[in-house]
């Protein structure tokens, strides 16, 4: 399980690890299980991430005359299987494991001893909650992106190690990726970079969103329709009302045409009995 470096034209091995010396009190071998793999920014120097709750550095040159491990985390210091590397400046590592812990190593202090002093850790970052599968850092601003199986998106501030944002995303996370169309660039006037942070102006990044209620196109129909049937039927109530005047009033005008009528036939029955008498 050592690890190997090929050539990709000829698929060759042009480099192969080799192991610590094994313990002089009890001559065991250390166990090796490379999980996790970095090339640094310098090309000369390799960073292996072990199961056996490790980090290692190597000389990959070509020319090195060495191929065992040049600095090592010590005992204690990493408390469960590493799954995810990161290197955030020259001297700087962040390293992810498969507990959700995230920590800043300084690889300038790791030594060649199994007991070296745990000083080599910066901090750690809080928050993630299960195992830590990538970390990315953006090109261009102090930002740290990190996803794991507690299906959480996590952006962190590199210089105070500090939860920038959290997006929960539904699905267990193995890879993330910044993209370069400026998004994270300060074009907008609602925005502005404090020492190459993107912030918004008040400051607060636990303010609430303002979220405005959703309303289905098909709802927006039905509701115009709706409303269509509701004033055609208010209409066809005001015509019926009014027809329904016009019927009494054509009601009580009949009625008085038979009063009248009443009132002549009475008078002209009394002048025909007057001239009887």
């Amino acid at each position: 399980r050592s690890t190997t470096i090929l050539d990709i034209e000829t698929g060759n091995v042009v480099w192969k690890a080799k192991n610590l010396p094994p313990d002089p009190q009890t001559l065991l071998q250390q166990p090796i299980w490379s999980t996790s793999l970095l090339f640094l920014k310098d090309s000369q120097t390799m960073a292996s991430g072990e199961a056996y709750k490790q980090v290692r550095l190597y000389d990959v040159r070509a020319d090195s005359k060495t191929r065992r491990p040049i600095s090592f985390t010590p005992e204690g210091l990493l408390s469960h299987r590493v799954t995810a590397l990161c290197q955030v400046d020259e001297y700087h590592l962040v390293v992810g494991d498969a507990a959700g812990e995230l920590l800043s190593l300084d690889t300038r202090i790791l030594g060649k001893k199994q007991k070296t002093s745990k000083s080599a850790t910066l901090g750690r970052y809080p928050g993630p909650g299960g195992s830590i599968r990538q970390i990315k850092r953006h090109e261009s601003l102090p930002l740290l992106a990190v996803v794991g199986l507690d299906r959480m998106l996590r952006t962190y501030d590199i210089r105070k190690r500090k939860q920038v944002d959290c997006i929960y995303l539904k699905q267990r996370l193995n890879c993330v990726l910044f993209g370069n169309d400026g998004t994270w660039s300060s074009s907008g006037k609602d925005s502005e970079m404090d020492g190459g942070m993107l912030i918004d102006d008040d400051g607060d990044i636990d303010q609430e969103d303002n979220v405005q209620d959703y309303v289905d196109s098909e709802d927006e129909d039905g509701n115009d329709g709706d409303s269509a049937v509701d004033q055609d039927t208010e209409e066809a109530d005001h015509d019926q009302k009014e027809s329904d005047q016009d019927g009494s009033i054509e009601d009580a005008a009949s009625q008085d045409s038979d009063d009248d009528e009443e009132e002549s036939e009475e008078t002209s029955d009394e002048d025909v009995g007057s001239d009887e008498d």
